[in-house]
């Protein structure tokens, strides 16, 4: 309650002072004071109705709030690779129509007009524009062969500059998908 209290400027996550105890009784609260979407996946954790389900204060600190960017950009390189970003080309349509979902309105629904013709063209080789599609999952993959095969043209790239809401984003579909929990992933929450 006292994270979203700090992040909302002093509202409370079970309302007003009158209903308030009635509503942590009955795990009825709202976040909409708070837009951070990583933050509000903290926040429900932490005021989970039931007290074994809340993190402990070690979990807390290795949530995605509290990651540093360069976190956050090893975990998108790492979604990259998962099977399915690997497969952007042929992908699973219901798959590439969820992940689609939650680009809508976001800095990310056209990341190619964001990058260098250039070096979209040079990641792209031989395989030409099919290499990576204007979709999220080719986005992905370009993050991770971006990073992986060429870490100085990476190092220019600020990616949470450039697209604020890409990590939030991602990290709730794989959460959503059950891939943070795949061996590839878990180490970034035990860091």
């Amino acid at each position: 309650m006292l994270v979203y209290y700090i992040l909302s400027g002093g509202q409370h996550p079970f309302g007003s002072v009158g209903r308030c105890e009635n509503n942590i009784l009955d795990g009825k609260y709202t976040l909409e004071h708070v837009k951070d979407e990583v933050a509000k996946d903290l926040i429900v954790w932490m005021i989970s109705k039931e007290q074994t389900e809340r993190p402990t204060i070690e979990k807390v600190l290795a949530h995605p709030y509290f990651w540093t960017n360069k976190s956050k950009e090893d975990y998108l390189i790492k979604i990259g690779n998962v099977l399915e970003a690997r497969q952007r080309c042929r992908p699973d349509q219901d798959l590439l129509q969820a992940i689609e979902k939650c680009a809508v309105g976001k800095s990310f629904s056209e990341w190619k007009s964001k990058f260098p013709c250039a070096l979209i063209d040079k990641l792209s080789g031989k395989k030409g524009e099919k290499a990576y599609p204007d979709n999220t999952l080719g986005f992905l993959r370009f993050i991770r062969n971006l990073h992986e095969h060429y870490p100085e043209d990476s190092n220019n790239i600020n990616l949470s500059l450039l697209f604020p809401d890409l990590f939030g984003s991602i990290y709730l579909f794989a959460e959503e998908r059950k891939w943070n929990t795949r061996p590839c992933l878990t180490k970034c929450f035990q860091e």
